[in-house]
């Protein structure tokens, strides 16, 4: 397929890409936040569960958003690399 020729060497994202990206980070952040906030937080709740299994619940949610922001940065660098020659 042939790709159009930029002569400004930016690629222009379409909205919906852009919010995408964005959507991406923002739910990355969420993951993490609702980790920390399950593993620390956890006792203010009252909730009836053991320490282990906050620790796990929060470390699982911790790496989920880590392995989310690896696939959006991944995603908006190839993205980029598209453009180039």
């Amino acid at each position: 397929m042939i790709r159009p020729r930029r002569d400004d060497n930016t690629p222009k994202q379409s909205m919906f890409g852009k919010f995408a990206r964005i959507f991406g980070i923002i739910m990355t952040l969420l993951y993490v936040a609702m980790g920390i906030f399950i593993m620390f937080a956890g006792d203010s709740l009252n909730l009836d569960i053991p320490d282990s299994m906050k620790y796990a619940l929060g470390g699982i949610l911790i790496l989920y958003g880590i392995v989310r922001f690896v696939r959006v940065y991944n995603s908006t660098r190839s993205n980029k690399n598209r453009y180039e020659d």
